[in-house]
């Protein structure tokens, strides 16, 4: 798979963020924009937008768990099941509770006793 190609972030100044903050986070919210702040001429800030940043805290913790390595045999055997046939399907889950459910209700006490009223 082929690494999308993502435009640069546009550099602004942290006095020009200033100014025009309602546009710029207009800008990085609905267009997903991204923005190099520099102060005084030195990069100081990303401003990006929620989902990005989202995303980017999904991919961290997609890398740590590439590098568990408990979680990563706990793939392979998953993966090993899937392909033997190994797997639980929605009718059995199902059938299952469905069975529960009749066993329940079977172990119930005899009927009970209708409610009587209040005695005359």
């Amino acid at each position: 798979m082929k690494k999308p190609q993502r435009p640069l972030p546009q550099e602004i100044t942290a006095l020009t963020l200033r100014q025009h903050l309602g546009k710029i986070l207009d800008q990085v919210t609905n267009q997903r924009e991204r923005f190099l702040i520099k102060r005084s001429g030195v990069p100081a800030a990303i401003l990006l937008s929620l989902s990005d940043y989202e995303d980017l805290e999904d991919l961290i913790d997609t890398w740590y768990e590439q590098q568990d390595e408990t979680f990563q045999q706990t793939l392979l055997k998953a993966h090993q099941d899937i392909v033997t046939g190994k797997v639980t399907t929605l009718d059995d889950l199902q059938r299952d509770l469905h069975a529960k459910e009749a066993t329940a209700v079977a172990s119930l006490p005899g009927k009970l006793a209708p409610h009587r009223g209040a005695q005359r």
